[in-house]
């Protein structure tokens, strides 16, 4: 999925606008629109490539499309991100605990602020169950670090849910846990803009607390259907367990 700022400040409309001027902004919108439905839909068909590479086609959809699972769950490898505390997170991070996690940034104007909202309405659906969300975390990774500074993503992400944590680090170190996890991004910084496009895929990946690559949710997200998915999840990963 696409995210593209577009500045809604510092752009003031009054009432001698001439009806040209009108029309050409409409357009530019609707082909900033077209062109982000368009780069959403590569990056969707870029991402399953991925997935189903990564997981040698061995996926199973459980029970619906809400959720993608993999038999085999894939190990992740070293990785050294900083969190919005600015500590370390890295591979240790992931383990003992479910992670959610997704990738963004703070300036996206819609699929990020829409999903985090999602998550924390399935946090709260998860936290309500018998089993409790002690052993869950969610990660937001921000695609961004020219922009989003730990403190930065602290305050945005505890808009969503105080439990949340926010992430990122460098472009390589990125790059590398994106790449485990098959998510697609892409920054197109222009020398000396401070708004700039960026373009992600809107999945929410799902780390088991072996610090695997366990599931993935696609999109539509929904919080309930998330919710009761990972029960589902928890419950196989419980049963399985020596």
């Amino acid at each position: 999925m696409s995210c593209r700022p577009i500045p809604l400040d510092g752009a003031e409309i009054d009432g001698d606008f001439s009806h040209r001027a009108v029309m050409n902004s409409i357009s530019l919108k609707f082909s900033l629109m077209v062109t982000s439905v368009a780069m959403a839909a590569m990056l969707a068909g870029v991402w399953l490539v991925e997935v189903y590479r990564h997981h040698d086609s061995r996926a199973v959809f459980l029970p619906s499309r809400v959720i993608t699972l993999f038999p085999d769950p894939k190990p992740l490898t070293a990785f050294a991100l900083t969190d919005d505390k600015n500590r370390v997170f890295d591979l240790a991070r992931l383990k003992g605990k479910w992670s959610f996690v997704f990738f963004g940034f703070t300036h996206c104007p819609d699929v990020c602020p829409t999903t985090l909202a999602v998550l924390a309405r399935a946090r709260e659906d998860i936290a309500s169950d018998a089993a409790g969300a002690e052993d869950i975390q969610f990660i937001f990774i921000s695609v961004d670090p020219n922009r989003d500074t730990a403190s930065n993503l602290r305050r945005y992400v505890d808009y969503f849910d105080t439990t949340f944590l926010g992430v990122t680090g460098d472009d390589a170190q990125i790059g590398n846990l994106a790449g485990q996890l098959g998510a697609v991004y892409r920054v197109a910084i222009t020398p000396g803009a401070k708004d700039y496009p960026v373009y992600h895929s809107a999945a929410v990946f799902l780390v088991d607390p072996l610090a695997r690559y366990h599931a993935v949710f696609t999109p539509p997200l929904d919080a309930a259907a998330i919710s009761k998915r990972f029960k589902v999840v928890r419950e196989l990963d419980a049963g399985e367990a020596p």
